[in-house]
């Protein structure tokens, strides 16, 4: 028997009830959109790209189609956007702190004139320590002249400090802990982050920031990286930048970019000299 078409050709896809629109909390939306189309028509009906009919904020980037009887087929549709007046989403931002091996003479407390100082400064001050003649010891190779010590048995190359030679003495308590030690456990921070764009030029300009760093969690042409409260202001005490761009991936969702991206935070900062800054 013949089929006999009657009502709606459905030449056009028709929406179907019962979409929904989901916003992650960081201004992504998405949704899930079924229609039904006459098969002939159904396989280009929707493309990648297109604007969801029922919101004009979502773009379709992902499209099935299922042909049933009755030469009626369903179009699957997923959609994503962004919400809001920018061209961002905000940042989703998971951080995590562990302790990583350091080299002492990092230790902001290494060579300073305080109570707490490591290796103090001697007579002089903490840019310019003046230490006295070697007591712990007096020979150290490769060394023929003489050496230098600090406070608990730091042992230098010159008068001033220079370089630094070792722990060698167990005179106290704490020069006892310190002997042979080169190193110590630093806390160190990194932020893992997720965020969306739909202004496709954000993508090569934020790929070019692997590498650099930030003093500000807004790295300059770009948008925040980091929600307000991690604070705003990451400059180590010589005023060099405390964040690192350490790794940048994207997806293409067609209109929509999604970022994947690393942020390394050092306490005592990335020297400007090795590292160029995204905040000029």
């Amino acid at each position: 028997m013949a089929k006999i078409s009657q009502g709606n050709a459905l030449t056009v896809p028709q929406l179907q009830a019962g979409y929904t629109i989901e916003d992650n909390g960081y201004g992504v939306l998405t949704c899930k959109a079924v229609y039904k189309c006459d098969a002939s028509t159904a396989a280009d009906a929707i493309s990648r790209s297109d604007v969801f009919s029922e919101d004009n904020r979502l773009f379709c980037h992902k499209v099935s189609v299922s042909y049933g009887a009755l030469d009626v087929a369903t179009i699957t549709a997923d959609y994503i956007g962004i919400t809001g007046e920018t061209d961002w989403s905000s940042p989703e931002v998971g951080a995590s702190t562990s302790l990583t091996t350091e080299t002492i003479t990092t230790h902001p407390r290494f060579m300073t004139d305080d109570a707490l100082s490591i290796a103090g400064v001697g007579t002089g001050t903490n840019t310019a320590p003046v230490y006295a003649p070697a007591f712990s010891i007096t020979k150290l190779q490769p060394y023929t002249s003489g050496i230098w010590e600090g406070d608990n048995g730091a042992i230098f190359e010159l008068k001033n400090g220079g370089k630094f030679l070792g722990f060698h003495s167990r005179a106290n308590s704490t020069a006892a802990k310190l002997y042979g030690r080169t190193s110590y456990l630093a806390p160190t921070s990194t932020f893992r982050g997720v965020i969306y764009t739909n202004d496709s030029t954000n993508v090569p300009t934020f790929l070019g920031m692997v590498g650099k760093t930030m003093k500000t969690r807004s790295p300059d042409s770009l948008t925040a990286l980091l929600p307000s409260y991690y604070g705003d202001d990451f400059e180590a005490a010589d005023e060099t930048d405390q964040l690192l761009i350490s790794s940048v991936s994207v997806e293409d969702y067609g209109t929509i970019f999604k970022f994947v991206y690393e942020l390394r935070f050092n306490r005592e900062g990335y020297p400007l000299e090795v590292y160029d800054t995204t905040n000029i």
